[in-house]
């Protein structure tokens, strides 16, 4: 999966971001997401992985918490600050047991407890499968995040890892 961050022209990247926000308001997300859960349990390299990482939703993303009820272990990110910018951190999630709280984009993640995380650089962790929240993505494996770059940065520190990209089937487009 590859970011679009080598688009050009930055307003077209705002303005796609902006036609991806909008389509998602007129659609039944909630029916959407459950359609994608049901998709994804029937996927071989879902049934077989141990170790996988999700997200939680914010209103206008694809829900995935119906899936978190399956005898996985589940981790989340946690938006960390760093000397270099921002990163993410995976940590353990435990549906209904783990303590979440707003970071500074209005996002759930869980809270941090000691060092119980994985930062993928000094402390990895071997995801067979990462939900990859997105507003489009294309057929080749290009996403348009939201624009802060922690995922596209995440996701190049597990090149073994499963990427499923999840989107609403009209936020899909043939090329980004």
């Amino acid at each position: 999966m590859k970011d679009i961050a080598a688009m050009d022209n930055k307003s077209e990247k705002e303005k796609l971001r902006q036609w991806a926000k909008d389509v998602r308001h007129t659609l039944d997300l909630k029916k959407t997401s459950k359609e994608i859960e049901n998709k994804v349990i029937n996927l071989d390299i879902y049934k077989s992985s141990l170790n996988v990482m999700s997200y939680l939703a914010k209103d206008i993303e694809i829900s995935l918490d119906g899936l978190f009820a399956w005898r996985k272990k589940w981790f989340l990110p946690v938006v960390v600050q760093t000397y270099y910018g921002i990163s993410l951190k995976v940590v353990p999630y435990v549906h209904k047991r783990t303590n979440l709280n707003k970071n500074k984009f209005d996002i759930m993640e869980p809270e941090v407890i000691n060092d119980k995380y994985f930062d993928q650089v000094n402390k990895k962790i071997k995801l067979d499968v990462i939900f990859v929240p997105g507003l489009c993505f294309d057929k080749k494996g290009n996403r348009l995040g939201f624009g802060k770059g922690f995922y596209d940065s995440f996701l190049k520190l597990n090149p073994d890892s499963y990427k499923i990209g999840c989107c609403p089937k009209k936020c899909l487009v043939d090329e980004l």
